[in-house]
């Protein structure tokens, strides 16, 4: 499950959710069904967290860039 891509796992979660609102699980089923909901919320959350880390680190860096004149070489 770690290694699925999040939009894989988010979709998976989506129907997760689709699936324990329809009340059609046992309890016993229900639980289950919310253990694999919470992790894959879990890993969701994960991977956003990393790529708004990402992003932050080179919104970082892009400000730290300069600007020169383009000179062509003959």
């Amino acid at each position: 499950m770690a290694k699925d891509k999040f939009e894989d796992n988010l979709n998976r979660l989506e129907a997760i959710v689709k699936k324990m609102e329809s009340g059609e699980l046992s309890l016993e089923d229900s639980l289950k069904t919310f253990e694999e909901g919470i992790k894959l919320y879990r890993l969701c959350a994960q991977k956003l967290e990393e790529a708004e880390r990402r992003v932050e680190i080179l919104l970082q860096q892009e400000e730290t860039l300069t600007t020169a004149p383009f000179v062509e070489e003959d």
